[in-house]
């Protein structure tokens, strides 16, 4: 198996260390090279001319003691303080580490600000290429036996990060239980949207697996619905990385997700 490179974006809060929980989980059960990365915000005017310098650099002093307290805790990782901007940071970090995956924590954003900006988790999720995975504050961190797969199973490819399911699925032995939401309108289409929901199954060579047809008026809703009453451990769902105004208008569910879902999200974009 090979090694899974996770990068983490910490500001050493509670929930965004809780992202060390999860690494440390997956590890026990795969190959694992854990990265940490603080960004000390400011932009490239503050950067170029020295603005509030003294600032930025008892940030980042306190940054590399924080980081030097959870090494001497027995935490096992290594670790970058960069200065800019977060998103652009954390892109640039993945890129150069070949990250497989990014583990945030996130408070979330509701009502009329999540549609506008929405969390930092969202935004990462809505622009980065590779899946990331998110935890609300007091997430259970369990061991991965029930994934769950909230897809558009009519349109898919078979991307690499279609793969790093499959592979914590193996790791763990998972059953992924793939769902369709069912609006009103949909009832009509059930036998061909199971149909699809066994070729895609067939398509992907999943080992174990069962489908899932849930009413519900609103997908978001339904997701979170069949959550509370199957009780899964990680719920998965393809992200469109909508931008600019198709953004505001229709948003993406997945985005939605990551600020309400209170089971850990592994989101990814979708590869047709």
């Amino acid at each position: 198996m090979n090694t899974l490179i996770i990068l983490i974006p910490t500001d050493f809060s509670l929930v965004s260390l809780q992202g060390l929980q999860m690494a440390k989980m997956l590890a026990m059960k795969m190959p694992v090279q854990l990265h940490l990365l603080h960004v000390v915000e400011a932009n490239d005017q503050d950067i170029s001319e020295g603005i509030n310098l003294e600032e930025l650099i008892v940030k980042e002093s306190q940054a590399l003691m924080n980081f030097n307290s959870l090494k001497e805790s027995g935490e096992n990782f290594q670790f970058q303080i960069k200065r800019g901007l977060l998103i652009d940071e954390i892109n640039l970090a993945a890129a150069e580490l070949s990250a497989d995956l990014i583990i945030m924590g996130t408070n979330g954003a509701d009502g009329f600000m999540e549609k506008i900006s929405g969390s930092e988790a969202q935004h990462v999720a809505r622009y980065l290429t590779i899946p990331v995975l998110t935890l609300r504050p007091h997430t259970p961190i369990t061991e991965l036996k029930n994934i769950l797969l909230v897809a558009d199973f009519e349109h898919f490819g078979n991307g690499i990060q279609m793969s790093m399911l499959k592979m914590i699925a193996e790791a763990f032995g998972s059953t992924i239980h793939l769902l369709q939401i069912l609006k009103e309108n949909d009832e009509k289409y059930a036998d061909q949207i199971e149909a699809q929901m066994n070729f895609f199954a067939r398509e992907h060579v999943l080992n174990k697996f069962e489908i899932h047809l849930y009413r519900d008026h609103h997908v978001v809703e339904g997701v979170r619905n069949f959550n509370k009453e199957a009780e899964m451990d990680l719920v998965c769902v393809r992200t469109h990385g909508r931008k600019g105004i198709n953004h505001i208008l229709f948003g993406s569910i997945a985005e939605r997700l990551v600020n309400r879902c209170m089971k850990p999200l592994l989101t990814f974009k979708l590869k047709i």
